[in-house]
């Protein structure tokens, strides 16, 4: 059994792709659904691509094992595993009332079970992806599902546990009891299930470098129950990632998503040429602006 560390969530779909394997289920545990569909990779500098995609890594996980979403035209391809993404219930919800604020007023819900359940049917529907939420449902129900399922690959991004949140890149502030998922929970998952591979990113350089750290204790768990360890990716300090991070979000927040707001009706007929447009002229400018070439 082996267990691969990256940096970075979009990483991982790589990894996937290269293993060659034919998994049966995927199942990726996170505090966040990284499920955009992503736009022209190449507005983005080089250096800032894997970065730029962390936000579309269980897309990508969809993409690369067969199953195209709808939206993009395509339908999932028949024997495509079941990817099954576990995140927090409170965290859906944040993500429900994001993509709720990005709509007009004509087509918001009010009802936050309402606005989470319509979300989720969206990724069941569009992209063939399942979203468990937990917690609160118990991770040893899922745990038992799969021990009846055949060969499946385990994909952990460390902000979905709560001991996590100072070694990760995007922690979650303020959380709340329950809200997040512990470590000794989902190492209890693991050890029950016993998924051959698992692939885990996000956790800081330093974190993974420090044995007294929280991601320290977690991996020497995996290897007490019979993991070998390996790196694939990772960056030699955490000040570019971080860097890259800030850039990509400030991106997003001054220049994506005004430009979005700006072409939203043509956006919903689904005309998407004049965002696209506008967004790499904007693009350039921006970068530029920030010392990329």
């Amino acid at each position: 059994m082996r267990a691969i560390i990256h940096n970075i969530h979009s990483q991982v779909p790589g990894t996937v792709s290269d293993l060659g394997r034919g998994f049966d289920a995927i199942v990726s545990m996170d505090s966040h659904l990284d499920v955009s569909l992503g736009g022209d990779d190449g507005i983005y500098p080089r250096e800032l691509r894997i970065v730029a995609a962390r936000t579309g890594a269980h897309s990508a996980l969809r993409h690369i094992t067969g199953g195209l979403s709808a939206i993009r035209g395509g339908q999932p391809e028949g024997g495509a595993p079941e990817l099954i993404v576990v995140v927090p219930e409170a965290m859906l919800a944040r993500h429900a009332m994001d993509i709720e604020s990005n709509l007009p007023r004509s087509l918001r819900v009010s009802d936050q079970e309402e606005s989470m359940s319509s979300a989720v049917n969206f990724l069941a529907e569009t992209m063939g992806i399942e979203v468990y939420r937990s917690p609160p449902r118990d991770l040893q129900s899922l745990a038992r599902r799969m021990e009846r399922g055949g060969e499946w690959l385990l994909d952990v991004d460390v902000d979905y546990m709560q001991e996590m949140q100072k070694e990760c890149y995007t922690r979650i502030i303020n959380p709340g009891p329950g809200v997040l998922q512990s470590m000794s929970r989902v190492v209890e998952f693991i050890r029950r299930s016993k998924p051959e591979t698992i692939t885990i990113s996000e956790a800081k350089v330093a974190a993974m470098r420090d044995p007294k750290s929280a991601f320290s204790t977690f991996i020497e768990e995996l290897r007490t129950a019979g993991y070998e360890i390996e790196e694939r990716g990772t960056y030699a300090n955490d000040a570019e990632v971080l860097r890259a991070i800030s850039v990509c979000k400030e991106f997003y927040r001054t220049v994506s998503k005004r430009l979005m707001l700006d072409h939203m009706d043509e956006m919903i007929r689904g005309d998407m040429e004049g965002f696209q447009r506008a967004e790499a002229v904007a693009a350039r400018k921006f970068f530029r602006g920030k010392g990329y070439p």
